[in-house]
């Protein structure tokens, strides 16, 4: 039997917080030191919260690091829009990291609050991402980030590659679709276009505003920004701007292969209605013949003829092929 956890079992936060003070190897903190550590304001220190609890994370970041109640409502929030603040020499920061699942694109905000010996990322679902880089720094400090702005570039990089395979999986379901089309085959349908196109347009909608960030951070004065970072920033500036550039891109060539597959569904439905057309026109014409033949009136020319049913017969055949003839000579079949 499998007990199921009770709500009040549940932690509300999973916290992991590392100092490095050189050239000492880095030194993993429970909450306590953490607070002791963070005050002493020494080093670099990098703490990481998976937040299961709104509430609890939020008096948290509020209490125990001092971070003002508008950045710490947005970096818990999913539904605000990314931006770049400044609160009390804090700096803070949202980015959207993507994940693949399912052959679906999952996104997931991760909020970044920078100080001159800090780095506090917060995030309410599990980032493997940054779990790997918090491990890679812990073993490493000296080559992954030397301060926490390093930390910061490191991780915002890291971020924004996982867009590229991203955005080359949907460019390659947009060149198989256009290739689809103009080669005639039947198989796609407008669902398929408008699911990867809603596909681009998420992935634009969350790469533009971390693009807008690093613009904000390349163009202001920031002095929690070294002038030895802002390189590798506009570096990753430079990669955002392919990313949307190439969603763009993508959209515009599915925009174009969608009014195709209209016009070959369009063209598709004249040649069968024109087909029936003649059909309907062919079965007229006899249904005319038969119909005079068929009046029951006493006194009717060729009423006791007996050749007249297989002469009307004839006729209709006559009669369907001079028009097949015709409509064949116009183009028109």
């Amino acid at each position: 039997m499998i007990e199921t956890a009770k709500p009040e079992q549940i932690v509300p936060y999973h916290l992991k917080a590392v100092q490095w003070l050189p050239p000492d190897q880095p030194a993993l903190l429970d909450e306590a030191s953490m607070s002791e550590a963070f005050e002493r304001n020494r080093g670099v220190m990098w703490v990481d919260i998976t937040a299961y609890d709104a509430s609890a994370t939020s008096h948290l970041l509020t209490q125990r690091f001092g971070f003002h109640p508008l950045a710490v409502e947005d970096a818990l929030s999913p539904y605000e829009r990314p931006a770049l603040q400044r609160y009390d020499g804090v700096l803070f920061l949202t980015a959207h990291a993507v994940q693949q699942q399912d052959g679906e694109e999952t996104y997931s905000e991760v909020g970044f609050f920078l100080g001159k010996h800090f780095l506090v990322t917060v995030h309410t679902q599990p980032a493997p991402l940054v779990d790997h880089w918090f491990e890679c720094w812990t073993a490493q400090p000296e080559r992954v980030g030397k301060t926490s702005a390093h930390l910061l570039h490191l991780l915002l990089d890291a971020i924004v590659d996982e867009y590229f395979p991203i955005g080359d999986t949907l460019e390659e379901k947009a060149d198989d679709l256009e290739d689809a089309i103009f080669t005639g085959s039947s198989s796609v349908q407008v669902a398929d276009i408008l699911q990867v196109k809603r596909r681009l347009l998420e992935l634009r909608q969350h790469i533009t505003p971390l693009r807008d960030i690093l613009n904000a951070l390349l163009r202001r004065d920031v002095e929690l920004i070294p002038d030895e970072v802002v390189p590798y920033l506009q570096d990753v500036y430079d990669h955002t701007l392919r990313i949307a550039e190439l969603a763009d891109l993508n959209r515009d060539i599915l925009a174009g292969v969608l009014d195709a597959h209209l016009s070959v569904v369009s063209n598709r439905l004249n040649e069968v209605m024109r087909i029936l057309t003649v059909i309907s026109t062919v079965l007229m014409s006899a249904a005319l013949i038969a119909g005079i033949y068929g009046m029951n009136f006493t006194h009717m020319p060729e009423l006791q003829w007996k050749a007249g049913y297989p002469f009307a017969g004839a006729l209709m055949v006559l009669v369907g092929l001079v028009e097949w003839y015709v409509f064949k000579r116009k183009g028109w079949i």
